[in-house]
């Protein structure tokens, strides 16, 4: 290991070796092991199993490396033989229209083992695909001990990462040891509160074809298997015949690279040769959240959302929005006279055009510049309906994986006077809402990792919400000021996501995990049925919550995860604070 990577190891590299350290690194006892209940804390409680992304790391800049991390010497061992990932599924409806599935769901090791579905992936599948020559990861945790057998040998890989959260090698094979020879990475160094959160793979193959994806999960075992996870499957791109054309998805997805103060040379130039089109046509566009780059984050979603404005219209029409997030972070503050929520009080205020930053101040003197008085009269006097989708303390208890799927979910609702005000005003909306899974579901109420932020409407009180919408947005990015910064500021975070908005015709439809991969109808599109116009492309992006999802009771409250909860859970746990 170099002497800088030595020396970089930190808190959150520690705190990782610790709780990651309790599973085994064979996959297959590590995951009966955690489904069976085995891995307990000392104490008898749940097993501490968290998303490390409050830590914070001291140094600030970034640096690039060729880091030898693995951590030992070689030895002897059997290597992994991984399927192929499908291409981008795409079916011809009943009806005759084409829909496009670019979503599957992680299959999960422990509640999948006799499920078999075409709207899963697996990530031995992204990994694992024969053809593939290069692959650059980016993530906020990496366990190499847990992705590196899942690649081919041949293959060369660029890890870009934060500093501090690579586990290193501690199991060598002929194919790991040949790996590691090959393997760059490239470190990230974060200021306090600030992470590299971004979940992406940039996958090219031996005929200079490209593939994005875009994961909910962080690569270790745990991640993966045990809270919800989701994968956004890009088109193979296909390098373009003559002078590259313009294209709305490669120029921001090019502009968020080259804001790395990283040699991402070779990846940049691969994808400045790629024909976007595809995703362009597709109506998908990338938007990203980055410390460096001027215009990114809330700025920059809130400029490609310009014309969905549609405050202060006089239609009869009902304006529903919502956020399901695995992260609330602090009440906003600034710009606000009271502290508030940033999707609430900032987000759809935004959005809808109820509130133009640049204006607000000046037009009515004495206001700050997001604040708008009695915000929830304005919202209701529009039509606007809010959900935010939350794993309550009950679901987290009663899930399959007990309070240990509730180690990824940082909602500190309790911690103060400010932030359980804000609490019961929202819960006095009624913005909150559950995952609603269906009866004898395989995974209950399993809380999701993913970020979803969409908007939906409808023209009578017999409409659902959400089987159609205006646009959807699936990112890395939660419900915080450091993901998303401001209109005025530049976000803390690196973050990426996918914007799908209809363009030319195309259709942007929603359907449940529950129906496309378990349902009676798991088939492609077969669940989307009933009547439909002919020939009309739809994109259907799979969540991990019903589409009309339960409001949360009087008794209901959001999983808090730095509070005590007595109450055993399914393996016979009780639940103590974490941070």
């Amino acid at each position: 290991m170099s002497d800088r990577a030595s020396n970089g190891t930190s808190g959150i590299r520690k705190r990782l070796q610790d709780h990651w350290g309790k599973f085994e690194y064979n996959k297959s006892r590590k995951i009966e092991n955690a489904s069976d209940g085995l891995v307990t804390g000392a104490d008898g409680n749940a097993p501490e199993v968290i998303d490390l992304t409050s830590d914070r790391e001291v140094d600030d800049g970034t640096d690039t490396s060729e880091t030898d991390i693995s951590g030992g010497d070689s030895s002897g061992g059997t290597t992994n033989s991984p399927s192929t990932v499908a291409e981008n599924m795409v079916d011809q409806g009943s009806s005759g229209e084409e829909v496009t599935f670019p979503f599957r769901l992680i299959k999960s090791e422990i509640y999948d083992k006799t499920t078999t579905s075409e709207h899963f992936i697996t990530l031995e599948q992204i990994f694992g695909h024969p053809d593939l020559s290069q692959s650059w990861l980016f993530s906020f945790q990496y366990e190499l001990d847990y992705i590196l057998p899942m690649f081919h040998e041949e293959t060369r890989i660029t890890i870009v990462a934060q500093k501090g959260t690579i586990l290193p090698v501690t199991q060598f094979t002929p194919q790991v040891s040949t790996l590691l020879k090959r393997m760059k990475t490239l470190l990230v160094y974060m200021p306090p509160y600030a992470c590299h959160h971004s979940k992406m793979i940039v996958n090219q193959y031996k005929n200079g074809d490209c593939q994005i994806f875009i994961p909910s999960n962080n690569f270790t075992s745990a991640e993966t298997n045990i809270p919800q996870q989701i994968v956004w499957c890009g088109p193979r791109l296909k390098p373009i015949l003559g002078k590259p054309q313009s294209s709305l998805f490669g120029s921001s997805l090019l502009t968020y690279l080259k804001g790395y103060r990283l040699d991402l040379t070779t990846l940049i130039s691969a994808l400045e040769e790629l024909d976007f089109k595809q995703l362009d046509d597709s109506g998908t566009d990338f938007v990203f959240a980055h410390p460096e780059v001027a215009t990114s984050g809330l700025a920059l979603l809130n400029d490609r959302l310009q014309n969905q404005h549609h405050a202060h219209k006089r239609e009869n029409y009902m304006h529903h929005y919502l956020c399901q997030v695995s992260t609330i972070g602090s009440p906003v503050k600034a710009g606000l006279r009271t502290p508030g929520n940033l999707f609430t009080h900032l987000m759809i205020p935004l959005f809808s055009g109820l509130l133009d930053p640049k204006t607000n101040s000046k037009t009515h003197t004495g206001r700050k510049i997001y604040e708008l008085p009695d915000l929830k009269e304005r919202l209701d006097a529009n039509k606007i309906k809010t959900y935010i989708i939350y794993p309550t303390d009950q679901e987290i208890r009663k899930c399959p994986m007990g309070y240990m799927a509730g180690g990824w979910f940082h909602h500190h609702w309790m911690r103060n006077e400010t932030t359980k005000k804000l609490y019961m005003t929202l819960k006095n909306w009624s913005v909150f809402y559950k995952l609603q899974p269906a009866a004898g579901s395989l995974r209950g109420s399993t809380p999701s990792h993913t970020k979803f932020y969409m908007k939906s409407t409808t023209s009578s009180l017999n409409s659902v919400p959400f089987e159609e919408v205006d646009w959807l947005l699936f990112t890395t990015g939660n419900l915080s000021f450091n993901a998303w910064g401001s209109p005025s500021s530049k976000p803390r975070n690196y973050e990426v996501g996918v914007l799908l908005t209809p363009r030319g015709g195309t259709k942007i439809t929603v359907s449940s995990a529950e129906e496309l991969v378990y349902g009676k109808f798991n088939g492609l599109g077969t669940v989307l049925g009933g009547l439909q116009l002919r020939n009309i492309k739809k994109v259907c992006v799979m969540v991990p919550f019903n589409i009309s999802p339960a409001p949360y009771s009087y008794s209901d409250d959001s999983f808090c995860i730095s509070s005590t909860y007595k109450e055993l859970d399914t393996h016979g746990h009780s639940h103590q604070p974490q941070d």
